[in-house]
């Protein structure tokens, strides 16, 4: 087997700081959390794991298993977090968030690739939406090990009720599982790049809880 290289570096949001700070955004803006765990890009076919520097990820191994639910899919490449070691939820879960390889056939902007991850993904039962008020009411069960899920995605307007909804969560937790806000434009386009994995996409916002 061929050994593959990385498709790209993982998209790097603009820090846009707390969200009673931010600025008004121009255009039409989604929101999902931001989960604490550690982002990479996955090659499905050979489980190859590579972290936000473009390094391939020592800890790939212990996914082996929801990546074996992912060779299901339709999809080559995965922008993922991966949930292993900050806390104690979803050990050997992986949170999908984009499909940078849907780019090249139509170039669909982000809210198409999430319907094409929600069709290929939660469509063909390979996994489940990540929701939010379960994990309030009820901590014990709702972050499952070895499991695929997806971020669920609110309307910009709905920020206010999703920022204080994501820090109920940690509260019923007890932990830092949710780190914050990532404010996308629903028009982006996934940034396919090399040049450095610091890097940063304007239309991508994140907004992170300040202790």
């Amino acid at each position: 087997m061929i050994e593959p290289s990385l498709l790209t570096y993982p998209a790097r949001p603009v820090n846009g700081g707390h969200l009673k700070y931010a600025l008004p955004k121009v255009g039409r803006w989604s929101c999902e959390p931001k989960y604490n765990g550690w982002r990479g890009i996955l090659h499905v076919p050979t489980g190859a794991m590579w972290n936000r520097h473009g390094k391939r990820l020592s800890i790939a191994g212990e996914f082996a298993k929801a990546v074996a639910i992912l060779k299901r899919c339709p999809f080559e490449w995965l922008d993922v977090e991966a949930l292993s070691r900050r806390h104690a939820l979803g050990r050997g879960s992986l949170i999908v968030l984009d499909c940078p390889d849907a780019v090249f056939p139509g170039v669909p902007d982000y809210a198409s690739r999430s319907d094409l991850l929600h069709s290929g993904i939660i469509g063909a039962g390979l996994g489940q939406c990540l929701e939010i008020e379960p994990t309030i009411r009820n901590s014990q069960s709702a972050i499952q090990d070895n499991a695929i899920y997806l971020p669920p995605i609110y309307p910009w307007e709905e920020r206010d009720q999703l920022w204080q909804w994501l820090q109920d969560a940690n509260m019923a937790l007890g932990c830092d599982f949710y780190e914050g806000l990532v404010a996308k434009r629903k028009d982006s386009l996934y940034p396919v790049q090399h040049n450095n994995p610091d890097q940063t996409t304007p239309t991508w916002m994140k907004h992170r809880f300040i202790k």
